[in-house]
């Protein structure tokens, strides 16, 4: 290919690539692990920090932003990097956790709604075994 053919293709990758960041930009967020999630340790920071607001799945100051799996998709919520990227960083009336939380805490906690998510909040959620500010 010759080199103004192979610069406009670069280009154009370079600028479909920065269109889906732009969509989504909590994708350029995601986080090396330095070990497995632990959904038994997400539900223990789930039952210390996450369900005074989401208790069930819920959410007490906005019903319409639940942690129920459809509405996770609806949102494009249903993967641990976005759910980690707003624990984080907070979002509109939720506060931000980075600083007060462990990056594997807020690790594990994201993978833990991903999969309490999948297994239904009403059927014996895991963080429920554990009383409130019991995290170690």
């Amino acid at each position: 290919a010759s080199a103004p053919r192979v610069h406009a293709a670069n280009l154009i990758a370079a600028m479909v690539l920065s269109a889906s960041l732009l969509a989504n930009p909590l994708a350029a967020h995601a986080r090396t692990l330095t070990k497995a999630p632990n959904t038994e340790a997400g539900a223990k920071v789930f039952a210390s920090v996450c369900s005074a607001c989401h208790l069930g799945g819920y959410n007490a100051v906005r019903a319409e932003k639940t942690l129920q799996l459809d509405v996770l998709k609806e949102n494009n919520m249903f993967a641990a990097d976005a759910i980690e990227y707003q624990v984080t960083n907070g979002k509109n009336n939720m506060p931000a956790f980075g600083g007060r939380l462990t990056d594997d805490e807020i690790t594990d906690v994201a993978y833990y709604v991903i999969y309490q998510s999948q297994a239904g909040w009403n059927k014996q959620p895991l963080y429920t075994k554990y009383p409130k500010g019991q995290l170690a």
